[in-house]
């Protein structure tokens, strides 16, 4: 069949030059900020290094064979509306409720891209730029599917809550005070010990930000979970128990008195969450504790006691590196340092080993000559309960699971902060949601104070 020559026309050659030189620019943007480091079989490698290293090759070559091969180019030339086009299919059928945001835009540039490829490809046979077009709907479907998150993998507890029987009780003040130096808020189920030389806030609720439904980015969803309203407490000699209406627990505070003096010396902290659906979420907590009164914060983890980590300030969204913990699939916890802000590659303060079934234990220390404990936070359930598959957003093998930990400010006697997530991915770049498995989710906590009792007066 004979046609004229393809490209013939200046015009469309700068049309092209300009949709291949866009395709690069992307592929470099991609490269440049979404997250490597993962395993060659890993779906987020074929997203974030596989897929823009390809488009960016194979946008270069066709941009010599402008001149060189203008009948392959114009044979080739199908394959980039049909990829955008198979990408935002692909997006709608794995993300039914949320992808159309991403999908639409998706469509309206697959649709300029094949008026330009369909004059270009004027007078061609269908088989002669059909192959083209079918190596784009395969790559786009890829592309999309990679996106699908990671079935959860978070591990619900096994044990049934207590249910609330016919002891006397009522709707819950805003604020309890269960001693003078210890204190409950319990919309935010938030409890605060107020220590001799910090005080420290603990909200041990498993809390959710943005939750699509699907399992797509955060940003592309408006959706929160929303925990059961407390309706009732019960208070009794140092302790006090805060039930939903329909008689599940949601958190349970004991508090145990100093040896000498009214003082509190430990705290013990229960708290339930049901999850009737699994639920996928960008950020969330499975506990926040925030503290004030230190002059320089120091941490050190059970599963490496001879290394003290300290607290120090992270910016956001590149900056001073974060320090954050985490367990992998092996069981191997990690203390590590971000290079850029929170982002990766990650370098290794610390390590040990935390199996499903030890208690977490994290010493508050005030450092100093010597360095001074003064509190410690034990976590019976996290360990068992967190997830350890790879996150989509951190790479170079953390896990989903994180405590984070920081300062507000770079003054060392700032507030600091410590969060812990099951599964989440706010370390590391993009927004993608991970998943917790629908179930009851337990966690038990103990804050114990470390500071000489101070004796009666």
């Amino acid at each position: 069949m004979k046609h004229g020559s393809p490209l013939g026309g200046l015009a469309l050659r700068i049309a092209w030059g300009v949709v291949l030189a866009t395709h690069v620019v992307l592929a470099g943007l991609v490269l440049r900020f979404m997250p490597h480091g993962f395993p060659l079989l890993h779906p987020r490698f074929a997203l974030w290094s596989l897929a823009p290293m390809s488009v960016a090759f194979v946008s270069l070559a066709l941009s010599l064979g402008l001149w060189r091969a203008p009948r392959l180019v114009a044979r080739v030339a199908p394959a980039f509306p049909a990829f955008w086009a198979s990408v935002a299919l692909g997006l709608l059928l794995v993300f039914p409720k949320t992808g159309a945001v991403a999908a639409w835009p998706l469509l309206l540039l697959a649709l300029c891209l094949a008026q330009l490829a369909g004059f270009t490809c004027r007078g061609y046979g269908l088989w002669q730029w059909l192959p083209g077009a079918f190596v784009g709907l395969v790559a786009g479907q890829l592309v999309a599917r990679c996106e699908r998150p990671a079935p959860p993998s978070t591990q619900p507890s096994r044990e049934a809550p207590p249910r609330r029987g016919a002891a006397s009780s009522a709707a819950p003040p805003p604020r309890i005070e269960m001693a003078t130096d210890l204190v409950l808020e319990s919309a935010a189920l938030r409890v605060t010990w107020q220590g001799r030389h910090a005080s420290i806030s603990i909200a041990p609720a498993l809390e959710f930000d943005r939750t699509p439904p699907d399992g797509f980015w955060s940003i592309f969803s408006d959706e929160r979970w929303h925990p059961p309203d407390v309706a009732f407490a019960s208070i009794a000699s140092d302790a006090l128990r805060v039930w939903t209406s329909d008689g599940t627990p949601r958190l349970e505070v004991e508090r145990e008195r100093s040896l000498l003096g009214p003082g509190t010396r430990a705290v013990r902290l229960e708290s339930w969450a049901l999850l009737e659906r699994p639920v996928y979420s960008h950020l969330n907590s499975f506990m926040t504790v925030e503290l004030t009164g230190h002059q320089r914060l120091g941490l050190r983890f059970s599963p490496c006691p001879t290394e003290l980590i300290e607290v120090t300030r992270a910016e956001y969204p590149t900056g001073a590196p974060a320090r954050f913990a985490y367990v992998d699939a092996a069981r191997r916890f990690r203390v590590v340092q971000a290079a850029d802000a929170e982002k990766g590659p990650f370098t290794t303060l610390a390590e040990g080993r935390l199996t499903a079934d030890a208690t977490l234990a994290i010493e508050l220390v005030e450092l100093g000559e010597p360095a001074s404990p003064f509190a410690r936070l034990e976590l019976t359930d996290f360990a068992a309960e967190v997830s350890t598959a790879l996150s989509p957003t951190a790479g170079y093998g953390v896990a989903e699971n994180a405590i984070e930990f920081g300062l507000e400010s770079a003054t060392p006697s700032s507030a600091a902060h410590l969060l812990f997530s099951l599964a989440a991915s706010g370390v590391g770049r993009g927004w993608d949601s991970v998943g917790h498995r629908a179930g009851l989710y337990r966690n038990r906590v103990t804050l114990r104070s470390l500071e000489a009792a101070e004796p009666p007066r």
